[in-house]
C-alpha cells in the first residue's frame, strides 16, 4: 500500500499519465495473480468489489435472480457474513 501511495497514487483505467498507467498495470497484475491462484480460465472472470456486501449482492442479483425460483431454499450457517442474511 505504501508503494502505491508513494509511486502510483492514481485511479486505474482513468488516465494516460504515468501514475495512472502504473496503477492500472499493478491492478491488472493483481487480477492475474488471483486468476492463477484460483485456476480461473481468464482474468476477465475476476471481479474486484469494495466489500463482502457488494460481492454478495452482485452474486445474488447476477446469478440468483436468473437461477432461483419461489420455493427454493438457501442454507447458510451462523458463521456467514451478515450480508448473506439481511436483505
Amino acid at each position: 500500500v505504501e508503494d502505491y501511495y508513494t509511486h502510483m497514487n492514481a485511479n486505474v483505467h482513468r488516465g494516460v499519465h504515468a501514475f495512472s498507467e502504473k496503477a492500472t498495470a499493478a491492478y491488472e497484475a493483481a487480477r492475474d495473480a488471483v486468476r492463477d491462484f484460483i485456476g480461473a480460465a481468464s482474468s476477465r472472470e475476476i471481479i474486484f468489489t469494495r466489500n463482502a456486501t457488494e460481492a454478495i449482492n452482485l452474486v445474488a442479483y447476477a446469478w440468483g435472480l436468473a437461477n432461483l425460483r419461489q420455493g427454493d431454499h438457501i442454507l447458510v450457517s451462523e458463521m456467514e457474513h451478515h450480508a448473506n442474511i439481511v436483505p
